[in-house]
């Protein structure tokens, strides 16, 4: 007789299997592993965070996956990836159809989206290969960013020239019709006084020959002399005309020239809309920018990247590494106050000339690792109280910081500065330090290439 330990055993042996069958049919069905498929290829000359496992689908219906990346054997060759799509939708997969590495969302997964080719076009062949679009990629989208903010400071200080230039031109235009109405001044004075002059005599004439004396007024019944007189007057008086004529359009063209509604107003005009217009751009483009480094579903990527806003980052969590975040290796050049800094005019710290020429070195090592990486110019001070280290060391860095703004162009975004007080871990003279650190954050990429060369 079985006993019902036996039988209980059985049960549990049975209803395991059954369990694991079901199990292994449902993971199976999602996989499509009993589902007839074929495969194609298609290639990237980059993958986009592409990998093996990924979903494929026609047309945004799940079709099947990756099942391989092969490798380019140079640099002129692309990454081929295979894929294995369900049968049934064989007919949707033409020759001319397009696979497209996508993203789910803003930050999901990578999958291969297949177009459906037209009609007129073939079915593609098991182990055909299809056209591919290369994948979207944001680091492409925040270069695009970059270059158009490098862009819009080109235009500001080439407008900034161009306005310079319209002024000093108006100035002198000015200058010119000043000068033209002083030399004239005289003539017209001349010119008005020789006109009123023959307007008396012509008076004076007339007067004698109505008077009877004189050569004319013996020859007061003589029509052609008195016709000539006449003929005097009328030409005296078309002078005067003239000449007050000539004094109105002078004075006409200068009010017009300066009145509210004249052409240096116009030009003013403009040049104000342009330059407003240009702020407003920029302003805009950085509120953009700034809105995307706080945003929680992309501030992971800015802080990879180093976009980060030193005002909020405390000078502990600084010393503790948040812009190193693993992936990059702090690289510093020390520079004492003694060397960089003599006493301002109007008091205060200001650079000298051999501080300038030590800033410059230092840059020269940073150059060509810029703008890909941020620099961080490290105020240090040790005289005064606590409060008065912390004040001077920030003036320190931001005097520094503007010089090489102002003198390498650098973006401003990628070019911060903090004051750390006296504390200077690493420093050449210990823990201890009266200066700046001109600070490099440098990629671990770029720093193995760098070691490289500098190895060779």
């Amino acid at each position: 007789m079985v006993s019902s330990k036996a039988v209980g055993a059985g049960a549990f042996v049975i209803i395991g299997a059954l369990l694991f069958t079901g199990a292994l049919f449902t993971i199976g069905e999602r996989r499509m592993l009993f589902e007839d498929r074929f495969e194609l290829y298609t290639e990237f000359a980059k993958l986009g965070q592409l990998e093996t496992g990924a979903i494929v689908r026609v047309a945004g219906m799940t079709a099947g996956e990756v099942t391989g990346i092969e490798v380019p054997p140079s640099p002129a060759h692309k990454f081929r990836v295979k894929m294995r799509v369900r049968d049934d939708l064989h007919p949707l997969v033409r020759t001319d159809s397009i696979a497209s590495a996508q993203t789910e969302g803003l930050v999901g997964g990578v999958y291969v989206n297949i177009a459906t080719g037209s009609e007129r076009a073939p079915e593609v062949a098991e182990k055909g290969t299809i056209a591919s679009h290369e994948p979207f990629s944001m680091a492409d989208l925040l270069q695009q960013a970059s270059d158009t903010i490098t862009q819009v400071n080109m235009t500001v200080e080439q407008l900034s020239g161009d306005v310079e230039k319209t002024i000093d031109q108006i100035a002198m235009t000015a200058e010119d019709a000043h000068e033209l109405i002083t030399e004239i001044t005289p003539q017209i004075k001349a010119i008005a006084e020789s006109g009123s002059r023959i307007s008396d005599d012509t008076q004076r004439i007339v007067a004698s020959v109505r008077a009877g004396e004189g050569t004319i007024g013996k020859l007061i019944n003589d029509d052609s002399l008195y016709n000539r007189a006449r003929e005097i007057a009328d030409e005296a008086k078309t002078v005067m005309a003239n000449v007050r004529q000539v004094s109105d359009e002078a004075r006409s063209a200068i009010a017009d020239f300066r009145s509210k509604d004249g052409p240096a107003q116009g030009v003013f005009a403009d040049m104000r809309v342009t330059l407003t217009q240009a702020r407003e751009a920029t302003a805009d483009l950085a509120d953009n920018m700034e809105a995307m480094k706080h945003n929680f579903l992309l501030r992971g990527f800015f802080n990879r990247r180093g976009y980060f806003d030193l005002g909020a980052i405390s000078p502990a969590e600084y010393r503790n590494g948040v812009l190193e975040n693993g992936k990059r290796k702090a690289m510093r050049i020390w520079l004492a106050s003694a060397v960089l800094f003599e006493p301002g005019p109007a008091g205060g710290e200001v650079l000298s000339a051999d501080g300038r020429a030590r800033i410059d070195s230092a840059m020269t090592t940073y150059l060509r690792y810029v703008p890909s990486n941020p620099i961080v110019i490290e105020g240090y001070a040790t005289e005064g109280s606590v409060g008065e280290q912390y004040r001077l060391s920030r003036q320190r860095a931001g005097i520094v910081r503007e010089y090489v703004l102002g003198r390498y162009g650098l973006l401003p975004q990628q070019t911060g500065y903090i004051a750390l007080g006296s504390e200077a871990q690493g420093s050449p003279s210990g823990g201890a330090w009266d200066g700046i650190s001109v600070t490099l954050f440098l990629d671990a990429s770029a720093l193995r290439f760098a070691d490289q060369r500098a190895a060779r």
